[in-house]
């Protein structure tokens, strides 16, 4: 079984993954496999956007000449068209990615986990058995996502309102979902895993 595991931001999508993992899952994380494709894609990138970097003043390339992700999110996150140009550039290569790590432990005969926010905007999709939907109430994910990647106030609404579609979309692609809602602890979020995969 190939499942998709997902949700919103500071939702509890790791704390899930590692315990599948746990439980022998072999999981990846969609998410560093994007930083590789923007890294591997870099030149593409730079052709895409250096001159809008330069006009409203933004480098995108560190002293080691690696794309500074912090700053392209900065100068795309705004702009629909810069972002569905650059999913164009990264997703093919995360779509590659994931189908050979798909195929080679479905090979070995294991179940398989990809970690990922916004899958159902990729052709990995149709790898994908199950959705298991990871959810939790706005306020506690507000204060998760603060404690945990420091950022304002501003910065984790916008986050949040541009995930406000999210269960639509992943229900749009047909594949069952299987929802949890991780409210407490660890324990109980790893008892539910189990009564959910009986």
């Amino acid at each position: 079984m190939v499942l998709c595991v997902t949700g919103p931001m500071a939702s509890g999508k790791n704390q899930v993954s590692s315990i599948l993992e746990k439980m022998g899952f072999a999981a990846i994380d969609a998410d560093v496999v994007g930083h590789s494709a923007v890294e591997a894609e870099k030149q593409k990138i730079l052709e895409a956007f250096s001159e809008d970097a330069k006009k409203a003043g933004i480098c995108l390339l560190d002293e080691n000449g690696k794309i500074i992700r912090r700053n392209l999110g900065a100068l795309i996150f705004e702009n629909p068209e810069m972002v569905k140009t650059q999913e164009s550039i990264v997703y093919p290569y995360i779509t590659s990615h994931l189908k050979s790590f798909v195929e080679s432990n479905i090979t070995e005969g294991k179940n398989v986990v990809i970690n990922a926010t916004v899958l159902f905007k990729t052709d990995a999709m149709k790898f994908v058995d199950r959705i298991l939907y990871v959810d939790c109430p706005s306020l506690k994910r507000f204060f998760r996502a603060r404690k945990r990647d420091g950022m304002k106030t501003g910065q984790i609404l916008a986050r949040f309102r541009a995930q406000k579609n999210l269960y639509k979309n992943y229900e749009a692609t047909g594949i069952k979902i299987m929802k949890i809602q991780n409210t407490g602890s660890i324990s109980s979020l790893k008892k539910s895993l189990e009564l959910l995969l009986k």
